[in-house]
C-alpha cells in the first residue's frame, strides 16, 4: 500500500490508527462509516448526494460485490451539492485513510483533486466528463456517461420520436452549467429530427431549462403548453421520469407523450400504455466498474499506456416493456454476477491481473449495450 504524505491533523492520524486497527472486519460499511482497510487491502471513498435512488442504490449494491471479489472495502459518504458541503465530505473521507475516492460529480474539481493529491490519495469522478486541463498523478479521470460522443444518444432519441408520430416537441432539461451534456443531446436530437423529417412537418421547441426541483420541472411544462398548446410530446433530459413524466400526467393536457433520460417504476407501464415514448438511464455497473478499474491498477502501481482522461460508458434505453425486463435481468439484478459487469470480466482487462490489458479494452467493456449485455449472459 502506498504511504500517505504526512499532512493530516492529530485527529486524523488516530482516525487512521482506528482505520487499521479495525482492519480485520468484515466488509461492507455504512454511510460515514470509517471502519478502515481490509486486512492487507485498499479502503475506497464513495461521494453521492444520497444512495435511495436507482443511482444511489446499484453502485452501493455493485460496491458491495467489487467487496467480495477484490481486497478493497468502500466507505460510503453522502454529501451535498455546495461546493463547500462537497469539500467537507471529501475532508472527512481523506481524514479518515481512505486509499482513493470515486466523486460523483466534478463538483470543485481543481481544489478536490489538490486535496486528494496533498494527501497521497487517488481521485476519480464517476458521473461525467471532467475538464482535461485538470491534471495530476493522483487524478484518474471522468467518465462520459451518455456514450463516447452524446449526439449519437440525441439522434436515439430523435429517430424514436419520429417513429412514433409526433409532430410538435417541447424540450426541458437541467440547466447547462449542471447538466453539461445536455447542449450536445439536444443538438443530435434536433440535427437527426431534421434529417429525418424531409416533408418539414415536425417542429421541436426552444428549450425551457428548470432546476434540481419538481415544482420548477413542472413550471417548465405548464410554459410548454401555454406557448405552444399544439404540443404533443416533450423531450424531458432533466429527471424525465421523476420530474417531467408526473408534470404532464397533472397538467392540462395529460396525453403528451415522453421521451425521457430517466426510469423508476412506474416506467414499464407508460412504455405499455403508449404514454411514454422512450426512456433510459446510466448503467451504473458499467459506470461503478470503468472507476473502479482504474483507480485499483494505480493502487497497485499500474496505469494503462494507451489511458485518456476521459472514458465513456453506455446510457441503457428502453422503448418496450420486454427491454425494462431485460434490464431488470441483465443490468440491475440483484445477483450482480449475472449483471452488466462481472468481476471475471473485469478483471481481464486491468493491468494488475492482465498485463496485456488496455484501457481501450475497458472501455469495450464498459460500452456494451442491453442487447450485448444480453447475449454475453445467455
Amino acid at each position: 500500500m502506498k504511504t500517505k504524505k504526512w499532512l493530516f491533523s492529530l485527529t486524523a492520524l488516530i482516525l487512521l490508527f482506528g482505520v487499521v486497527l479495525a482492519g480485520c472486519g468484515g466488509s461492507g460499511g455504512g454511510e460515514g462509516d470509517a471502519s478502515g482497510n481490509p486486512k492487507g487491502g485498499y479502503t475506497i471513498g464513495v461521494m453521492l448526494y444520497n444512495y435511495t435512488d436507482i443511482q444511489g442504490q446499484q453502485i452501493k449494491a455493485y460496491s458491495s460485490y467489487l467487496e467480495k471479489n477484490f481486497n478493497v472495502k468502500f466507505n460510503f459518504a453522502t454529501v451535498g451539492s455546495s461546493e463547500e458541503d462537497h469539500i467537507t465530505g471529501l475532508e472527512n473521507l481523506l481524514a479518515s485513510g481512505v486509499d482513493a475516492v470515486i466523486s460523483g460529480y466534478d463538483t470543485a474539481l481543481e481544489q478536490s483533486v489538490s486535496l486528494a493529491e496533498e494527501a497521497g490519495v487517488y481521485y476519480a469522478v464517476a458521473l461525467g466528463e471532467t475538464d482535461e486541463n485538470v491534471t495530476s498523478d493522483y487524478f484518474v479521470g471522468g467518465i462520459k456517461q451518455f456514450g463516447e460522443n452524446p449526439e449519437e444518444l440525441g439522434a436515439k432519441y430523435a429517430e424514436q420520436a419520429y417513429a412514433s408520430g409526433v409532430k410538435h416537441i417541447g424540450v426541458t432539461s437541467f440547466p447547462e452549467f449542471a447538466f453539461t451534456d445536455a447542449p450536445a443531446i439536444i443538438k443530435g436530437f434536433t440535427d437527426k429530427m431534421k434529417e429525418l423529417d424531409t416533408k418539414g412537418e415536425v417542429t421541436v421547441y426552444p428549450t425551457e431549462f428548470h432546476s434540481f426541483a419538481p415544482d420548477n420541472a413542472a413550471d417548465a411544462v405548464t410554459k410548454i403548453i401555454s406557448d405552444h398548446p399544439e404540443v404533443d410530446a416533450i423531450f424531458g433530459l432533466g429527471s424525465g421520469m421523476d420530474f417531467v413524466y408526473p408534470a404532464i400526467l397533472n397538467s392540462t393536457k395529460p396525453d403528451i407523450r415522453l421521451l425521457a433520460l430517466g426510469y423508476n417504476d412506474s416506467t414499464e407501464a407508460g412504455l405499455e400504455n403508449g404514454k411514454i415514448v422512450m426512456a433510459g438511464t446510466n448503467n451504473y455497473g458499467e459506470i461503478l466498474a470503468n472507476s473502479f478499474a482504474q483507480i485499483y491498477d494505480r493502487l497497485n502501481g499500474k496505469t494503462y499506456p494507451d489511458r485518456k482522461p476521459n472514458g465513456y460508458v453506455n446510457y441503457v434505453t428502453f422503448t418496450t416493456p420486454a427491454e425494462i425486463q431485460d434490464f431488470k435481468n441483465y443490468v440491475i439484478p440483484e445477483d450482480k454476477s449475472k449483471g452488466a459487469v462481472t468481476a471475471e470480466e473485469l478483471k481481464e482487462v486491468m493491468l494488475s491481473y492482465n498485463d496485456g490489458a488496455t484501457w481501450e479494452s475497458l472501455q469495450k467493456l464498459t460500452n456494451r449495450t442491453l442487447e450485448e449485455i444480453k447475449a454475453a449472459r445467455n
